[in-house]
């Protein structure tokens, strides 16, 4: 994996420099020239350095979970690498990014696992052990984080003239569907294609005399014409959601898993300066 990294970075720093001249000046101070040559040494020398040392940090970290007997179990880590699948479309589109990032899933899951079982370790060696009473403590001093707003579900027809959104309006009174008119009459093509579907809108998202204007307009209604942009726009409120608080059940492992990750983060630096002193580190 090293070694991966490394010829990554080597053959980046070849095309960068093969595509420019390597003296190709791209800064000066005072009148000291910056080349891409100077870019180029000084990108691969830091990420280097940088991944040399982030290696080193998780094999002391790995090296003392084998002292402890800390593993992660193979039902948690499947779980991890499931949740981290659903961040793409499909499991095709997974496979395609580990492709292109060089990495085979065994390799893949290796390396997820050896970061649960670094984070374990500190953890362990910190004695930390997040409770459900810990996570309930921070739902309740933090209501704001959980509340989802009010929102308005809305609906758009555009038009460019002032004429035409009265003619809308003179349709809509006499019983016109606003859905219909919104796919035929939009001028706005993606809000034709949509039948003019705005989605949930809470305040603040809209021009204060916009916001007005639809946030009185009751559910099933619609505004008069209002002036948006170059033409005139009827807003339809299709549905109203109204404020609600996210359950603490719905939400207590992700607070759990936040706190952990900042305890983990905040910590991290002092755990392995404790460690580098009992251990023998040699730079080749």
């Amino acid at each position: 994996m090293k070694k991966d990294i490394i010829t990554l970075l080597i053959t980046y720093t070849i095309i960068i420099t093969n595509l420019y001249s390597q003296n190709q000046i791209v800064a000066e101070v005072n009148g000291e020239k910056i080349t891409l040559k100077d870019i180029s040494s000084k990108l691969l020398i830091s990420n280097f350095n940088q991944t040399l040392q982030e290696l080193i940090e998780e094999k002391l970290l790995l090296q003392e979970a084998k002292k402890r007997n800390i593993n992660i179990p193979s039902s948690e880590l499947k779980q991890f690498i499931d949740n981290i699948k659903k961040r793409f479309s499909s499991e095709e589109e997974f496979k395609k990014e580990l492709k292109r990032i060089n990495l085979t899933e065994k390799e893949y899951e290796q390396l997820i696992k050896n970061k649960l079982i670094a984070d374990k370790t500190i953890l362990t060696i910190l004695n930390i052990n997040i409770t459900d009473e810990d996570a309930q403590k921070y739902y309740s001093s933090n209501p704001e984080q959980f509340k989802i707003p009010a929102a308005l579900k809305l609906r758009q027809i555009f038009v460019l003239t002032e004429k035409e959104a009265q003619d809308l309006i003179f349709a809509l009174e006499a019983g016109a569907d606003f859905l219909k008119l919104a796919s035929l009459k939009n001028s706005d093509e993606n809000l034709k294609k949509s039948s003019g579907d705005l989605g949930y809108i809470t305040k603040g998202m809209l021009v204060p005399e916009i916001e007005k204007e639809v946030f009185s307009t009751p559910k099933g209604k619609y505004t008069k014409p209002l002036k948006t942009g170059n033409g005139y726009s009827i807003i339809m409120v299709e549905d109203i959601r109204e404020e609600k608080i996210i359950p603490f059940e719905d939400v207590k492992n992700i607070i759990k898993n936040s706190i952990i990750n900042n305890i983990i983060n905040s910590n991290r630096k002092n755990v392995i300066e404790d460690l580098k002193k009992s251990a023998n580190i040699e730079i080749k």
